[in-house]
């Protein structure tokens, strides 16, 4: 008996599609998840996204992760039409350079949250070499539909619009998830991929005028409210016969956001000694690695030590150097800073957490103040 048409008919399904993708994602050297599964927060229902691809290198003490989230659609009968119309980069209520990207390490998060990061990332990932995958969007895409090959005939937009929501709540979830899940230093930055293997047109609206273009890519910045926040995220549409050719740009990616946050983290650690909101950013960990060390000589030779609470940082401008300040009394202050073994254990704490190796001095708060 020939079995040959359970292979027929599973070729008509996306299965097929999901298949090659991946193994194309292997092949460039792409660590590979199929069929991850989620939980939808509006809903409280169990979601499937198709694919989820990443590279993941060491830099300095973290490790960067570039992640492709992928969907996968097949459509024999309907092509795909992207509605658009001319960009207006100037808009104030959009954002056209969405950044989603996370990390668990200081540096890098406070990085993360400053003014204009997003742009300057995109800015500088540029530079690096990276062409189409964080493109800024030629055209605002504003609607979408299925519509018949043969005729033309609009359909609706449901599986383009599942495709999208999918995506975008996949990255939410993964987003919301990493905390719990990465322990170890590490930055993540996202990419959403719908994938279609079927026509793909823009059908672009000028005037009173539409004209259909034949694409093989198009780049979308969805608006969406996810867990009660407006969010804005690119996805990229992109014909199933086009990703082999687009791959490598995602691989250059990789390499630039190696170099990018590498950069970035070198950045904080500058002059880091001089800013006391990044002193303060890393303030506990110094505490607790040098607070036994500080308070032990004051403690043996029957001066009070403060509590490791009070121990805190400040550049000193006229002094050009790192002040250790607590209420440590004239006496104790004295007492530190003549303590080789003292000074030597704390100017290792400030190089491992600070990297920082210029003079400190420790002061008594009372004179600080």
């Amino acid at each position: 008996m020939s079995h040959t048409h359970f292979t027929n008919q599973i070729a008509k399904t996306g299965f097929v599609l999901e298949n090659r993708i991946a193994q194309e994602l292997k092949a460039a050297k792409w660590t590979v998840i199929s069929n991850r599964y989620y939980v939808d927060d509006a809903e409280e229902s169990v979601r499937e996204i198709d694919l989820i691809a990443y590279q993941a290198t060491r830099v300095q003490h973290f490790d960067v992760y570039t992640t492709l989230i992928i969907s996968c659609k097949k459509n024999e009968t309907n092509a795909w039409a992207l509605l658009a119309r001319d960009i207006d980069l100037k808009d104030p209520n959009s954002d056209w350079q969405p950044l989603h990207a996370w990390s668990n390490d200081k540096a890098l998060a406070y990085q993360l949250s400053s003014a204009g990061f997003a742009k300057r990332y995109h800015d500088g990932i540029a530079k690096h070499g990276v062409i189409t995958a964080l493109q800024t969007p030629a055209v605002e895409v504003f609607a979408f539909q299925e519509m018949k090959r043969d005729s033309g005939v609009p359909q609706n937009d449901k599986n383009i619009f599942t495709a999208v929501t999918s995506l975008m709540k996949a990255q939410a979830y993964e987003l919301g998830a990493l905390p719990q899940r990465k322990k170890t230093p590490a930055i993540y930055q996202f990419n959403l991929l719908s994938i279609v293997d079927a026509d793909l047109f823009r059908l672009m609206f000028s005037g009173r005028s539409i004209e259909a273009i034949a694409v093989e890519s198009e780049h979308y910045i969805a608006r969406y409210i996810i867990k009660k926040r407006e969010t804005f995220s690119r996805i990229r549409f992109l014909h199933a016969n086009a990703f082999a050719g687009a791959l490598p740009d995602y691989s250059t990616l990789h390499s630039a956001n190696c170099q990018w946050f590498g950069s970035e983290c070198d950045a904080f650690y500058r002059d880091i000694a001089k800013d006391g909101n990044r002193l303060n950013i890393l303030l506990e960990e110094f505490r607790k690695q040098a607070a036994w060390e500080i308070r032990w000589p004051l403690f043996h030779n029957n001066i009070k030590a403060p509590d490791a609470a009070s121990i805190n940082l400040y550049w000193n401008r006229s002094g050009d150097s790192l002040n250790i300040w607590a209420p440590f009394g004239t006496e104790g202050a004295s007492l530190l800073n003549g303590n080789v073994k003292t000074k030597k254990v704390v100017a290792d704490t400030l190089q491992s957490i600070y990297r920082y190796s210029g003079p400190f001095v420790f002061e008594d708060d009372d004179i600080h103040f």
